[in-house]
């Protein structure tokens, strides 16, 4: 008799998760809750194995010259199941249910009804991440939420899906464990013995991303599980129409579907679901799995798009001699008259809602307004710009929040004032960020006895980072915002001087054009508010380069904000 073989590039993953009441191995919830297909890269793995414990014997020759050199092992415990594997970062826009029946058959929105909702075929792993533990409709948008004990005292998103971006934040990650969720790997190779593999109580334990400067933006997932579960004995096989998961079929060993078993729906693409309940006759209502947006090929992220802003997080810092970035001299104040505006002897190259820093202005303080300290700037022109109170007033533009200039240009001595808004720009040839909730597990140590893994624990979370790029200067100025000047600064004299460094990273993985809402290109932005950066490294190649080292921070052990977002955006159809 032939003998089955098993490919690993046949291999599909599902997600299952449950809210908090439904989230345990009884029979009766082992259906419930939601499911997702997420599309995995070559090179997954899934394992586990024993800890093992060795007592050896070391005497000397007994009177009849022999010396006793056996050995005993012993099993002390299951080690908790490990698994990796890569997914590509991929935001969409949901087309809702009602419109996916029509459009493609057999697919499942994550949006009910008409909804469109911004959303990523990964956003379930992201929100066991980041302390999740709810899934629900929040402003007709399906979100991740969390309930149990919230920071905040109520029940707060973790990932905030709009009409134009899906936002993801790390402040309810604070947890002594995280909510585990199951993961199933299918692997169909043959059409009616296909192997299927749980992996219950799972938890992400890191996630990082490469940036290849040639590649597509990947993210890489490792973490636990309680144990891995060979399920295949618990698998189905049926054939319903779309948007009727109604299954009558058996398990392919033989025997009725019970609650939590595995459907592959023959007719609609081998459609995955979980049996959420079983009625009479044999009939079983099926939780199918959400698959929008996984056959699409317009959603994937290019690297080659990627830049990052490294920005002085204290206004103070934003000065020459510590961490001016992008700076110029104030050549004039108001020259216009009522409008307000000041001008630069060069381009300065700001952009509008620019948190800036004004030094060196003498002979204002005693005027209707000093001008040296901390302003948001409104773009006008190249050399020019308004000065307001708030960013969001910048933006604006209007005369809200506007600095009033007139009575300043009386007293004031512009020499040697300078403007500044203290961030470099660095276009990247490479780098890398990673995320981890250092997580172990508890298992007991009672002789005689092979223990099993109890539950899983957190460690300190962290998140670090290192990006690469080419040692730049600029053609007309060989200091503004440059690479060579951020080395140049962060080895200077005001940065020797600061034990910790606090800078806003920003990411736009994919570009920060992409970055906006119903743009051809999809991308994603991460914010890091207050990293602490490393004195950049020289490579010395065919073309130099620096490499830059950096660690997000909290603003103290309590908090949860050393992450801002990520917040991804989806391209404008898919």
């Amino acid at each position: 008799m032939a003998q089955q073989l098993y490919f690993s590039r046949d291999t599909r993953m599902f997600v299952q998760f449950r809210n908090t009441t439904d989230n345990t191995e009884n029979a009766a919830d082992l259906g419930k809750g939601s499911l997702w297909e997420i599309p995995i890269l070559d090179g997954y793995s899934f394992s586990q194995t024993t800890n093992t414990s060795e007592i050896t014997l070391a005497e000397m020759e007994s009177t009849a010259g022999v010396s006793r050199r056996g050995r005993r092992m012993f099993t002390d415990s299951l080690a908790p199941a490990e698994f990796s594997f890569s997914t590509y970062i991929r935001p969409f826009k949901s087309l809702g249910q009602s419109a996916l029946g029509n459009v493609y058959s057999g697919t499942v929105g994550a949006d009910t009804g008409s909804n469109t909702g911004c959303h990523s075929i990964e956003e379930v792993l992201w929100a066991a991440m980041t302390g999740a533990d709810k899934y629900i409709a929040n402003n007709n948008f399906m979100s991740f939420r969390r309930n149990v004990n919230p920071v905040s005292g109520s029940e707060t998103d973790v990932i905030t899906p709009t009409a134009t971006e899906s936002t993801i934040v790390f402040t309810e990650s604070n947890r002594s464990a995280m909510h585990s969720f199951t993961i199933f790997f299918l692997i169909d190779t043959a059409t009616s013995n296909p192997l299927l593999y749980r992996l219950p109580e799972a938890v992400i334990n890191e996630v990082s991303i490469d940036f290849d400067v040639d590649g597509i933006a990947t993210l890489n997932w490792t973490g636990f599980a309680k144990e891995v579960q060979d399920n295949s004995e618990k698998l189905g096989f049926s054939s319903h129409a779309t948007n009727q998961p109604n299954c009558t079929g058996g398990r392919v060993g033989g025997g009725n579907l019970i609650l939590g078993d595995a459907v592959i729906n023959t007719e609609n693409s081998r459609q995955f679901g979980l049996v959420a309940t079983v009625g009479a006759a044999g009939s079983s209502a099926v939780t199918e799995a959400i698959d929008e947006a996984t056959t699409s090929t317009a959603n994937f992220i290019r690297n080659r798009l990627t830049s990052v802003s490294i920005e002085a997080a204290d206004a103070t810092d934003k000065v020459a001699g510590t961490f001016p970035g992008q700076h110029a001299v104030i050549s004039a104040v108001d020259v216009s008259g009522s409008t307000d505006k000041i001008t630069t002897s060069t381009a300065h190259g700001f952009t509008t809602g620019d948190e800036v820093r004004i030094s060196g202005i003498t002979g204002s303080a005693g005027t209707a307004v000093d001008l040296n300290g901390t302003h948001f700037v409104n773009v006008t022109s190249t050399t020019q710009l308004k000065l307001y109170n708030t960013e969001a007033n910048a933006k604006t533009g209007g005369g809200t929040g506007l600095t009033d200039l007139d009575a300043l240009n009386a007293g004031a001595t512009l020499t040697s004032s300078v403007i500044a808004n203290g961030k470099y720009s660095l276009t990247l040839t490479g780098g890398n960020f990673n995320i981890g909730n250092n997580i172990t597990y508890l298992v007991p140590e009672e002789l005689g006895a092979i223990n099993k893994p109890l539950e899983h624990v957190t460690g300190t979370r962290t998140a670090t980072g290192n990006a690469t790029c080419y040692l730049t200067l600029e053609d007309t100025d060989t200091t503004n915002g440059t690479s060579r000047q951020f080395f140049n600064d962060m080895v200077g004299t005001g940065a020797m001087g600061k034990v910790v460094n606090k800078f806003k990273v920003v990411m736009d993985i994919g570009g920060s054009t992409a970055a906006a809402a119903s743009t051809a290109d999809p991308a994603v932005k991460i914010t890091f508010p207050t990293a602490h950066i490393e004195v950049p490294t020289h490579s010395v190649e065919d073309v130099i380069s620096l490499e830059t080292n950096f660690t997000a921070l909290p603003t103290d052990f309590g908090s949860a904000d050393e992450i801002t977002s990520v917040i991804y955006y989806p391209p404008s159809a898919y």
